[in-house]
């Protein structure tokens, strides 16, 4: 809202300072939502880790001769070692574990402390925040592997993580201790290469479209074949990280050279508008002949015969203004009156430009007299062809 307020009301030197500090300030919110987002989906990991712990654990310990009840028990038990989703799957560990109490067991060998633990505190007002705690001596390589696979689904989607998800359920199938903990490690190298990449690749698109927004909004670029190019490469699933690189490079080329272009007709304008003030004659085309030709000349009725002559195609901001006859006399008395003439004007041009907020410097400088007048012949005697269309002789 106050950024609207400042674009109402043109002030767009306030626009321009506040604009990056509301960028900053999106982009710290949205990388502690998504920090928040993942610390969230790895806290959930751990719940679903423990629950399967426990309910495997239950499996192997529940007595024999079963009842019809505790059949119902197990088939909860197996859902939720199969990671499927049960309803209220606290109630159920509490129920396998009263089941093992009832039943004289909770000494068994296969229960440990921790599980009697819980057994205790699913009986409680809150048994879902014990379970969300980790009360468990967990294989610090199982934790880490949870935090990659809660932020490569949670920032990247479900098809990146997948595949690791496949790996990590072989892996704990797998009773051979030794292989399995060498597994864990590869999975642990594998889970941060991929999540390096992806975080790499994510800001490389967000770069890329930041850069196709700004090009889009350019004058006559919508329709830009590089913009397509973008478009395609950033709807696939997997673009290649490189091809992303390659066309932000493009776009950037593209960006500096259209700002290029707009900063030369912006220069142009503001030279042909301060002549203007001082009386010269600009007419409609000037501009662009100009910019085509390289060089225009405006005349002034306050001096027949002679005019000045914009040179340059002022991209790299440096132009060449001089005065010139645009007859075949020969007068150098009156030339040089003129050269002087030009100079007290060419100060007030300075002058009239820095108002605008517009700088000229010069670089160069010859005095009057110097060298000879150049002659320029125009095409036709009308004024609007005064454009540039002329004839240079030297003398």
């Amino acid at each position: 809202m106050q950024l609207q307020q400042m674009l109402v009301q043109d002030e767009l030197w306030l626009l321009q300072k506040q604009v990056p500090l509301e960028i900053n300030f999106i982009e710290a919110d949205l990388t502690q939502r998504q920090e928040a987002a993942v610390t969230k989906a790895a806290e959930l990991r751990t719940t679903q880790r423990n629950l399967r712990a426990n309910a495997v654990t239950l499996l192997k310990a529940l007595p024999d001769g079963a009842t019809e009840a505790d059949v119902a028990l197990v088939q909860a038990l197996e859902l939720i070692v199969a990671g499927r989703s049960v309803a209220d799957p606290a109630a159920i560990l509490a129920q396998g574990f009263a089941r093992l109490s009832s039943a004289n067991r909770a000494d068994t060998e296969t229960v440990t402390d921790a599980q009697r633990d819980l057994a205790r505190a699913l009986q409680t007002d809150r048994p879902d925040k014990w379970i969300a705690e980790d009360h468990t001596v967990r294989e610090p390589r199982l934790q880490r592997i949870d935090g990659y696979l809660a932020r490569l689904h949670t920032l990247y989607g479900a098809a990146v993580a997948e595949p690791f998800q496949h790996r990590l359920a072989a892996i704990e199938e797998d009773v051979r201790q030794a292989r399995r903990g060498l597994l864990l490690d590869s999975l642990v190298l594998d889970l941060a290469a991929a999540s390096a990449f992806h975080k790499d690749l994510a800001e490389h698109r967000l770069a890329l479209r930041n850069l196709a927004s700004e090009l889009e909004a350019m004058p006559g670029q919508a329709n830009s074949p590089l913009l397509v190019q973008i478009a395609d490469c950033l709807a696939q699933q997997a673009p290649d990280i490189q091809q992303i690189i390659a066309l932000s490079t493009q776009c950037s080329e593209a960006i500096a050279d259209e700002n290029g272009k707009q900063a030369a007709a912006v220069r142009r304008r503001a030279m042909l508008e301060g002549l203007a003030s001082l009386g010269y004659e600009v007419r409609e085309g000037m501009e662009t002949a100009w910019a085509d030709a390289g060089s225009v000349v405006l005349r002034k009725a306050a001096t027949p015969g002679y005019g000045v002559e914009l040179g340059g195609r002022s991209d790299n901001g440096r132009l060449q203004v001089r005065a010139v006859s645009l007859s075949n006399a020969n007068d150098p008395g009156r030339d040089q009156d003129i050269e002087t003439i030009w100079c007290s004007e060419f100060t007030r041009l300075r002058d009239v430009l820095a108002a605008q907020g517009s700088e000229l410097s010069i670089e160069k400088a010859l005095g009057v007299g110097a060298v000879p007048l150049k002659r320029v012949e125009l095409e036709h005697s009308d004024a609007t062809q005064s454009t540039g269309r002329r004839r240079t002789r030297a003398e």
